[in-house]
């Protein structure tokens, strides 16, 4: 996937994002062609005011007459036309305030829409995606990007809508009052673009490089609050200042500096308008020698501000288009990423049938072609077997459970339980049938009960506290408050660890698995509740397919055979006691964690 910082390099020219995006309001079509009319509506009758304007000032003769030899004042119909002015100024604004109603609610579907589509890419993206991105990656392009897009995208088209229709249609009005001040005013739309293109080039780099600084800022963040225990034991908190101080003041210099010239638009617009102005006095002096060249010159100076306008909404909106199209290059580089490979049609659905019988065939696997992990394996492990898998970091241990589950399949060969590869089964039916405890512990916010519930929405609470009971996690839980009732903050930070691996343990039991998965499942607790853990492991796991992955080998003498693993391959089997009487490298291992022996170069 790609950076952050090659995404926005990607979005310098976002036509094609923007083309995108358009597409995405297809299902908002009406909705969208409303708002297209209800804003050229708007623009149209602003642009009516100076027509107005030029007709009251030109018939101002109209409104006086003489009765008793004085000069008087038809007011009513001087009103009259001055109230048209002021109705279309009003319907204007009234139109622009139904379409912003419109048009916000018709992003926030978009938004909706967008963030669902989100949501359910993910649970069709292979572990490997996981795997690649940073948990604030992905939250970010749940979160930020969306809101970027929903805050921004309105403006846009608004301004790119009502642009257009402020710029055809001030130009039309303009050609159908005097085709000679009209040419004039259209001289000056070079100077404007060129104004908007030099000034929007140099905003969009002082604007890229806040962007830039702005993702650093944020990761600064997320990793010293992940890690502020570490800082403090370090003393590193005067450190991370300093260098959270360099990386904010940077990201505040660039920000300054994109608004500063931004701003130049402003002055240089006015320049323009001015000599606009001088222009048009002078051609109109020329062309016209009566009382109408006055109404002229007054319609013809609103006409050169309604002119400037879309640009001044175009170099504004430079920094506004960037962050929006940065946003959905991320949103859509996720929407694109390739899916989890489909289950096959004809896939078994059903779990209950799986008895247990693993065999690896010739199977090899690795994360990537240049770096093989796994190679020609071939293991049968018959149901009701307890496995245990021990190794050196990086021997491949959990990768080999993580193929059981198919959160990956194998490059070569085939993983076959119960005689039928794990391809032909469905995900559901060999994860269904999977009970699995991870040395990371994962709960989430809510009662104990229904993080043990998790493992089986049908569980009753009888079944839930006799697992927990099973996992040795009742004694503690009936000591807190409300009990089974009790809630955990997200992550279950209000427990300790040694608790949460409990909990996630009896979640594992009422999960009724036919094959158990031990990833390090007793590594947070100590000795003594390690011990009854155990025991109510071994009772468990009988009859029960059983891998068991651990760095403690206490934990792992009764196993029915133990795999040694190192680089991807299986270099002893055995039990416990056959493995010790080779003295090779499970041999090794014991010993240097109970007889202080080393390794020597064992693992290399």
């Amino acid at each position: 996937m790609p950076r952050h910082d090659e995404l926005l390099a990607r979005a310098n020219n976002p036509k094609r994002i923007f083309a995108r995006l358009g597409h995405e309001f297809k299902p908002q079509l009406a909705v969208l062609i409303v708002l297209v009319v209800l804003l050229f509506g708007s623009a149209a009758m602003s642009i009516m005011t100076p027509v107005v304007l030029e007709s009251t000032i030109s018939g101002l003769a109209n409104f006086i007459y003489v009765q008793n030899g004085v000069n008087r004042v038809h007011w009513e119909a001087l009103f009259g036309a001055f109230g048209i002015m002021v109705g279309l100024s009003v319907g204007s604004s009234l139109l622009g305030f139904v379409s912003d109603w419109i048009g916000n609610q018709m992003i926030d579907v978009f938004s909706y829409r967008l963030r669902k589509r989100l949501k359910a890419k993910l649970n069709k993206m292979p572990l490997t995606y996981f795997d690649t991105q940073s948990y604030g990656e992905i939250l970010s392009k749940l979160t930020n990007d969306i809101d970027n897009i929903n805050r921004n995208l309105y403006s846009i088209v608004n301004q790119v809508i009502q642009g257009a229709a402020l710029l055809v249609g001030t130009t039309i009005a303009m050609f159908v009052s005097s085709w000679q001040l009209a040419l004039v005013v259209l001289a000056s739309y070079p100077l404007m673009i060129i104004t908007v293109v030099l000034v929007g080039a140099r905003s969009k780099k002082q604007y890229k490089k806040y962007r830039e600084r702005y993702g650093k800022l944020e990761g600064m963040i997320e990793e010293d609050y992940a890690g502020y225990k570490i800082i403090k034991l370090f003393g590193e908190e005067e450190n991370s200042q300093v260098l959270f101080d360099k990386i904010n003041t940077e990201m505040s210099v660039a920000d300054g500096k994109s608004q500063w010239i931004s701003n130049f638009i402003f002055p240089i617009m006015r320049f323009i308008y001015l000599l606009g102005f001088v222009a048009i006095s002078v051609v109109s002096g020329m062309i016209t020698k009566n009382t109408s060249g006055i109404a002229q010159l007054a319609a013809f100076m609103v006409f050169l501000g309604m002119a400037q306008e879309p640009f001044q909404m175009l170099g504004q909106s430079a920094g506004t288009i960037q962050s929006c199209a940065a946003a959905a290059e991320r949103v859509y580089g996720l929407l694109d990423a390739p899916e989890e490979s489909p289950d096959s049609p004809n896939s078994i659905k059903i779990k209950d049938g799986i008895k247990g019988e693993v065999v690896f065939e010739h199977m090899s696997f690795s994360y990537t072609p240049e770096k093989p992990l796994i190679e020609d394996m071939n293991i049968h492990i018959k149901p009701g077997e307890t496995v245990a898998i021990v190794g050196p970091t990086g021997a491949g241990k959990t990768t080999l459970v993580n193929l059981i589950m198919r959160f990956y399949d194998p490059n070569k060969g085939e993983i076959i339980v119960d005689g039928v590869p794990t391809t032909n089964y469905g995900r559901d039916a060999i994860r269904g049938s999977v009970g699995m405890v991870l040395q990371d512990t994962w709960l989430f916010a809510g009662s104990i009960k229904e993080n043990i519930r998790y493992g089986n929405e049908n569980a009753s609470d009888d079944e839930i506290v006799k697992a927990a009971k099973m996992a040795r996690a009742d004694y503690f839980i009936s000591t807190l408050p409300d009990g089974y009732d009790f809630r955990l903050s997200e992550d279950g930070t209000n427990i300790s660890q040694g608790q949460r691996q409990l909990i996630t343990i009896a979640r594992a039991i009422v999960s009724k698995p036919k094959i158990m998965i031990l990833d390090e499942a007793t590594s947070s607790v100590d000795t003594r509740t390690e011990k009854a853990i155990q025991d109510a492991l071994d009772d468990i796991m009988k009859n029960k397919t059983s891998f068991v992955i651990a760095h403690r080998l206490s934990t792992i003498k009764n196993a029915k055979v133990i795999l040694v693993m190192n680089h991807g391959k299986i270099i002893e089997t055995g039990t416990h006691e056959e493995l010790l009487a080779k003295n090779g490298f499970y041999a090794e291992m014991y010993n240097s964690q109970f007889l202080g022996k080393g390794l020597d170069e064992a693992t290399n």
